[in-house]
């Protein structure tokens, strides 16, 4: 007896997680901040980390069902982009890589403004270079341009 109601327990919990999480991408995904995007250039492309925090009920959908459950909210907040490939998915960071995001002149790369899905608390572009650009509360990546190695 105590073991069916453990089982019963657990399927109510998931069931409230995938309802809750079902509602949070509904709302736009209300349910996840992003207060960090690292951008790293190298050549046309570039590797993206994003640092984040989910609310309770993302946090409880998440944990329950995986992070995997997060790459839409990813492919929404990325729409502007043509070539994205997902590398790390977890619950407080994942990590992108983005293709074909700047053109080659001459002895320079041009990375055209890119919109994102949402609000970004702090963007911080890194260069091939080394040196590195801090923006606070963005919602695109703007006109930049880089040295070719």
């Amino acid at each position: 007896m105590p073991m069916r109601i453990s089982g019963l327990i657990l399927v109510i919990l998931l069931l409230s997680c995938s309802v809750s999480g079902a509602l949070a991408a509904e709302d736009g995904g209300d349910y996840i901040h992003i207060s960090t995007m690292q951008v790293r250039f190298s050549g046309t492309d570039a590797t993206v980390d994003l640092f984040y925090d989910l609310d309770f009920f993302g946090d409880m959908y998440v944990f329950a069902l995986g992070s995997r459950h997060l790459k839409p909210e990813f492919e929404g907040f990325f729409y502007d982009f043509e070539e994205f490939k997902v590398l790390e998915l977890g619950r407080s960071h994942s990590r992108f890589l983005l293709k074909n995001v700047s053109r080659e002149s001459e002895n320079f790369y041009l990375h055209d403004e890119k919109k994102l899905g949402r609000q970004v608390g702090s963007l911080v572009v890194i260069y091939p270079a080394g040196p590195s650009k801090a923006m606070g509360s963005v919602d695109s990546i703007p006109n930049l341009f880089y040295e070719k190695q």
